[in-house]
């Protein structure tokens, strides 16, 4: 693994997270809104009503609202956002209809950017791709799997009781076939190589992950070198993961020797964003009765897969006995 770098992890985060326990003998004010303005002076006092309504406020692990009475003992935490919280919706990327790819009333494939948490992260509770989907359909929206806030790409959601359903039972099963491209440094194997070290956590930091020897669960990437960039030392690698874990092909590349660029949670070259994308997915979808491929539009390719497309011509995934005519 690559070097361990707490202050780049921190920097890397979209808040600051802060944790009080509350005793009746510390004098508390009178509700949460309240005793936060005192706690943290340095925040404008004015904007603690639209902090509580952005979320990230929280009682013994529940939101509060800004004028709840105070209830000691209990563990009182605030996730303070690194932006104006008044300029929220400038932060995050917005929705564009043009991010669903496959609309229909059970099963669809929408584009997640990256930036834009996949389900209701602790730190906001307003903008995240799953809120997104249901305010589009005005209706609940099911995502059965996530993509990380920074991994850009494609994600699978399901709008009915019978999607859900299928949808759960392709997690178990594995039933989608999920294709990331990542650039990366160092020097990538040729060919392919299949990556089966299980990952722990890691104990240096909650967010982390690990390989371990013994204990952890069960990890399968395989990953395909698909081309040499213009960039010194930088390779263009298809990663397949075979199972879900968190952060699983950011932490198998790493150990491998090869972290991805713009990773700072494992020691990737600096870059404005991970190099990471969901490219390409394919299922056999149970209400259409067909085959479904779908690989990321030109539009929503990242800059940096433009660029990498740019090198030597267009990227020809490693899609076995698929064919490309098949890609949606």
């Amino acid at each position: 693994m690559t070097e361990f770098d707490p202050q780049r992890i921190q920097e890397s985060f979209f808040s600051r997270y802060w944790r009080w326990e509350l005793c009746a003998e510390d004098g508390c004010a009178e509700t949460y809104g309240e005793e936060l303005a005192k706690r943290l002076p340095h925040i404008d006092g004015a904007s603690w009503p639209q902090r509580f309504a952005l979320g990230g406020v929280y009682v013994g692990g529940r939101p509060v609202s800004f004028d709840s009475a105070v209830s000691p003992p209990c563990r009182l935490e605030y996730y303070e956002p690194k932006f104006d919280p008044q300029r929220a919706a400038d932060f995050y990327p917005r929705f564009s209809p043009s991010w669903i790819l496959l609309d229909h009333s059970d099963i669809g494939v929408a584009f997640k950017p990256a930036g834009l948490p996949t389900t209701a992260p602790r730190d906001q509770q307003q903008f995240y791709s799953q809120r997104y989907l249901e305010q589009h359909y005005a209706a609940p929206v099911h995502t059965p799997s996530r993509l990380d806030t920074a991994v850009a790409g494609l994600l699978i959601f399901s709008r009915s009781a019978r999607g859900n359903r299928w949808c759960q039972k392709a997690q178990e099963r594995r039933l989608v076939r999920k294709l990331y491209l990542c650039e990366v440094s160092g020097e990538p194997r040729t060919g392919e190589t299949s990556v089966t070290s299980p990952l722990g956590r890691d104990e240096r930091h909650p967010v982390l992950r690990r390989v371990v020897a013994s204990g952890g669960e069960d990890a399968w990437t395989r990953i395909t070198h698909l081309r040499a960039l213009q960039s010194p030392g930088r390779t263009l690698l298809q990663a397949e993961p075979l199972t879900g874990r968190t952060h699983q092909i950011r932490v198998h590349c790493a150990s491998e020797g090869w972290p991805i660029v713009g990773d700072p949670l494992y020691g990737g070259e600096e870059a404005p964003e991970l190099r990471l994308v969901s490219y390409a997915l394919g299922f056999f979808h149970p209400f259409l009765q067909r085959q479904i491929w779908i690989q990321l539009p030109l539009a929503l390719r990242p800059a940096w897969i433009q660029d990498a497309e740019g090198d030597t011509g267009p990227i020809r995934l490693a899609l076995d006995s698929l064919h490309e005519s098949n890609l949606r």
